[in-house]
């Protein structure tokens, strides 16, 4: 089925490194500055936003910090992330810190410069990488609809039928079509940059429909595509059978849910 008259959304690009591991800022006015530091390592936007408040709070050890994103898309302004402390000074150090150029603040939306003056500092900025297809999502089915059990089943000798299950996997199918960049569109370069990145097997956001609720979201990783069952390659196919030669189609991709 396609979600008629809606659209969809993939968020990725959170990788962290050695490079952008540091996050300098300080708890009291004039007090010592203070690093958190990152584990290195994929993230979704969500696991992100966790890791940063649990290596903040971490290195302060008082504080609580609260690092959160506005899913709402409006006029091109979706994924702003926002931070607050429930202490009485905030301070993070995006500019000058001592790390300040292996920090994460350009990925997280945030510009090269000290967040000061305040307790909860927003973003000037989308974090991450978004990808919002033109056109519904053909063929699409929701994780409650597609689900496989991980486990064995045996039949003993006496007819009984055993069974050991580990886990249950939930699965998003969806296939996009009619991607090109013909007349000044971007979208087969912004598909093709998604496709490179999800077919190393790195985790995403994908919101099926950004009109009923940009709330609902699920992490996941690619599974399979039309070109590889294992969800390492992809082929964006032209529709030729339509006469659409500048287009081109997904074919029917499968996600899997990452269990939160």
């Amino acid at each position: 089925m396609a979600l008629n008259n809606d659209m969809a959304l993939f968020l990725y690009g959170f990788d962290i490194t050695q490079f952008n591991r540091f996050v300098n800022f300080k708890k009291v006015g004039g007090g010592a500055e203070l690093t958190a530091t990152l584990t290195i390592g994929n993230y979704t936007a969500t696991s992100l936003m966790t890791e940063l408040k649990k290596q903040m709070e971490l290195i302060d050890g008082v504080n609580t910090y609260t690092w959160s994103i506005n899913r709402s898309v409006n006029s091109g302004i979706t994924n702003r992330v926002t931070v607050s402390t429930s202490g009485s000074y905030l301070s993070i150090l995006f500019g000058t810190g001592t790390n300040a150029a292996n920090s994460p603040f350009t990925m997280i939306g945030f510009a090269g410069s000290d967040l000061t003056g305040a307790l909860t500092y927003t973003s000037i900025s989308n974090c991450g990488t978004i990808l919002i297809p033109e056109f519904p999502i053909q063929d699409y089915l929701p994780p409650d609809a597609y689900v496989n059990q991980d486990g064995s089943k045996n039949i003993s000798a006496a007819g009984i039928k055993e069974t050991l299950v580990f886990a249950q996997m939930q699965f998003i199918q969806g296939q996009w079509k009619w991607i090109t960049n013909f007349s000044n569109r971007t979208q087969y370069t912004e598909w093709v940059s998604f496709l490179k990145y999800a077919t190393k097997q790195l985790k995403f956001e994908f919101t099926p429909s950004i009109y009923e609720s940009t709330d609902v979201f699920y992490q996941v990783t690619l599974e399979t595509t039309a070109a590889d069952n294992n969800g390492m390659g992809y082929k964006l196919t032209q529709m030729r059978g339509d006469g659409l030669y500048r287009f081109y189609d997904t074919g029917v991709m499968k996600f899997r849910v990452i269990p939160t």
